[in-house]
Formats: C-alpha cells, sequence, structure tokens
C-alpha cells in the first residue's frame, strides 16, 4: 500500500497540483471572496473538470507519450530492461493514477461545498 502512494506521488503530484490550481483553488477564492452570486457555480466546476479530462484527454496518445518515461523508471528500478508485460502493466497504473487525481480534486470541490455550505 505504501509503494502505491509513493509511486502515486512520484507520478501524478504535478498533475494533482495543476487539477487543484485550475479547479479547486478558484473555486474557493470565488466562494470566499466574490459579492456577484452565481447560482450553482461550483456545479459547473466540477462539471468543467469531468468535461475537460473527456475533451482533452485521448488515452492512446497519453500511452504513446509515457511510454519512454515507464521504461526508463523501470530500468532504474529493476536494473534491467523491463519486458512488455511490466511496461504495460505500469502505463495502467500510471492511467489509474490519474483518475484518482481526478477524483480526490472533486473532493476537494466537495470539500468546499460543504465549507462553505453551497448546495
Amino acid at each position: 500500500m505504501t509503494k502505491l502512494v509513493v509511486l502515486y506521488f512520484k507520478h501524478q503530484k504535478t498533475y494533482l497540483l495543476f487539477l487543484i490550481v485550475v479547479f479547486a483553488l478558484p473555486l474557493g477564492l470565488f466562494l470566499q471572496f466574490s459579492t456577484y452570486v452565481l447560482p450553482k457555480v461550483q456545479y459547473v466546476v466540477l462539471g468543467a473538470l469531468f468535461a475537460s479530462q473527456y475533451i482533452f484527454y485521448r488515452e492512446k496518445d497519453f500511452h504513446k507519450k509515457i511510454e519512454k518515461d515507464v521504461t526508463r523508471v523501470l530500468k532504474k528500478e529493476l536494473g534491467r530492461v523491463p519486458s512488455r508485460k511490466e511496461i504495460h502493466a505500469r502505463s495502467l497504473q500510471i492511467v489509474y493514477f490519474r483518475g484518482v487525481s481526478i477524483v480526490i480534486t472533486a473532493l476537494c470541490i466537495l470539500a468546499l461545498m460543504l465549507y462553505f455550505q453551497e448546495f
């Protein structure tokens, strides 16, 4: 379990930070300081989070993009050239971690909704 958490933060720390800065932080600042009343703005931000993943994310392209990095990291970890099966398994794990980052960001938005009592 600890190894998975370490791997998660190793591969997803910048992506998670990006999602929080782009989606959760502006919503929190808006709810705290805005004098404008925009009904259900939190649902718009939550919807934009999920919609952006379907619009901008292409799994096939992402697999190609991370394959060289995954191979390099596995070679360093294992001390040998990794097999295609090991590379594929780690790539799938990174794709899963990407989904976890989206869920964590959505939970941050829901926590903001609870804190500001905006339903």
